[in-house]
């Protein structure tokens, strides 16, 4: 069985570490030898923070409890900590069933059926790797190469015919071709026929007007 190769996507580690940048980058403007004394702070904001797939905040999850913060010790006057450790089961529930509807509607937003047939032709994406000896930089690199032609179709994966052997891709890696057709009427050859049309019947104007003001001198 042959499978996709791997390739990279973003994970939670680097979504939350985004996050945190811009935080500390708000936070210490033009001074930046100290921000490592504030990473406590920043942690507990990220893990208090309630999630706007889950609608539950991290700390919540982890300890099966609403998180007792300062603010709370102020406004709030109890005198037993309200646990939900009986009910760990709902809680997680909740969050799944909430992640999953969040997860459904932004893939819906972006989602567009594509019709992918056998025999048909799809661009594939790159995945160069900047070199520095070679002067190749990843982000000026083109993003898809081809055509190639397509072998078979299951699922989400594309067997494609590469370089002499066949490869397996994912439908995300792939664009389907449009062969440029210029006998077509499209925008961009209509200008340029246009343009060449007018470019000719002024260049044989001007010729035949040169070629009558040759044959009236003397």
């Amino acid at each position: 069985m042959k499978t996709v190769a791997y390739r990279r996507q973003a994970n939670l580690r680097e979504r939350v570490n985004r996050t945190l940048v811009q935080m500390i980058a708000s936070f210490v403007e033009e001074n930046h030898d100290n921000w490592e004394r504030f990473l406590y702070e920043f942690s507990f904001a990220l893990r208090t923070a309630v999630n706007e797939t889950i609608g539950k905040t991290s700390a919540e999850l982890f300890l099966c409890r609403k998180i007792i913060t300062p603010l709370c010790k102020l406004v709030l006057v109890t005198e037993d900590a309200e646990y939900v450790g009986g009910n760990i089961e709902i809680l997680f529930d909740k969050a799944r069933q909430r992640r999953h509807k969040t997860w459904e509607k932004y893939y819906n937003r972006k989602r567009r059926a594509v019709n992918i047939k056998v025999n048909g032709l799809v661009l594939v994406q790159t995945h160069f790797v900047s070199a520095a000896g070679r002067r190749v930089v990843e982000k000026f690199m083109p993003k898809f190469e081809g055509p190639y032609r397509v072998l078979e179709v299951q699922n989400n994966n594309l067997t494609i015919w590469k370089r002499g052997r066949k490869v397996t891709v994912n439908v995300d890696q792939v664009r389907i071709y449009h062969p440029r057709n210029y006998d077509t009427s499209s925008c961009d050859s209509i200008n340029e026929t246009t343009y060449e049309g007018k470019g000719s019947s002024n260049w044989s104007n001007r010729s035949n007007s040169e070629k009558s003001r040759r044959s009236r001198k003397p």
